[in-house]
């Protein structure tokens, strides 16, 4: 049993959790889009007077790690960092698409076991960070980059598997696709949704090294070059 920070920073909406044994204390959001830098702390200080408790009480804090927003980690996972050197406390990192995939499991609780689940974060253009899920959580393929297409997850459909599409990078798939085995959440990135990730991840000791742990970009960041010229 542990007292737990989550902070769920990989999209656009950042967010905060204190959950104790896998159950939610007190949760806040941030109200505007990739402000995660202004909002972040102030939306930890709220939550854990949400909950009645101090920073100095909780046992780890738990950071979505990626795939995602290449400034949104940075801002979610060094807020972290300096939050655990400052109080000693473990660092827990957890997988951000396991956390969409969480959030949609819990949503179609009464699906079938034979359903999948792939969650779906933005890449720009039609590209998306994806994996896939079992209906147990269970992850069947890592974490990747995909581009989609009116052909993307074909072979399953053609063999009548549901899958569950979710994450603020599904919504540009639905209109390629027909098939009604292909469902549609409405689960985006959300700190609600690591609670039980993060105990499990407690309870097994999978802390990581603060020093050393970088976030987990998939792909390098899109860095465009000035065209302005400078005399």
């Amino acid at each position: 049993m542990a007292l737990i920070l989550c902070m769920e920073t990989a999209t656009e909406r950042c967010s905060i959790v204190v959950a104790n044994n896998g159950e939610i204390l007190g949760k806040e959001s941030s109200s505007s889009d990739f402000d995660h830098t202004a909002q972040l702390t102030l939306l930890v200080d709220k939550c854990l007077k949400q909950s009645n408790l101090h920073l100095s009480e909780v046992d780890a804090i738990a950071v979505s790690i990626g795939p995602g927003s290449y400034t949104s980690l940075r801002t979610g996972l060094s807020t972290a960092k300096g939050m655990c050197y400052g109080l000693n406390l473990p660092l827990l990192t957890i997988d951000s698409l396991s956390i969409i995939a969480a959030g949609a499991i819990q949503e179609q609780a009464e699906s079938e076991e034979s359903t999948l689940y792939v969650p779906m974060i933005d890449a720009r253009r039609m590209e998306v960070y994806t994996a896939l899920f079992s209906s147990k959580g269970e992850t069947l393929e890592a974490p990747h980059a995909a581009i989609l297409t009116a052909d993307s997850y074909r072979a399953y459909f053609e063999k009548e598997i549901t899958l569950v599409f979710a994450g603020n990078g599904a919504p540009k798939f639905s209109p390629l696709i027909t098939s009604p085995f292909a469902l549609f959440s409405s689960v985006h990135s959300d700190a609600a949704y690591m609670p039980a990730l993060a105990e499990i991840a407690y309870q097994q000791k999978a802390f990581v090294d603060v020093a050393y742990v970088e976030p987990f970009y998939l792909k390098p960041p899109n860095i465009t070059v000035s065209q302005k010229t400078f005399f």
